[in-house]
């Protein structure tokens, strides 16, 4: 049996808002939005290990909400 591979969207859509608002839907490429998430969560102060797991944790977490 092959390994079991995750879809990976090529684009994400995310509402610029809380949920109930009218705020203006986004779609980008999902790597961007990951990188734009990382950047504003992490810090390069951030041991290597500690940096994947977040990453990995955002990652996990965006999917979910797909």
């Amino acid at each position: 049996m092959p390994p079991l591979v995750p879809y990976i969207p090529e684009t994400i859509t995310v509402h610029l808002g809380t949920p109930s608002s009218n705020a203006e839907n986004v779609t980008l490429p999902f790597a961007e939005y990951i990188a734009n998430v990382a950047s504003s969560e992490i810090y390069p102060t951030w041991n290597e290990n500690a940096i994947r797991a977040n990453i990995y944790a955002q990652i996990s977490y965006a999917l979910n909400r797909v």
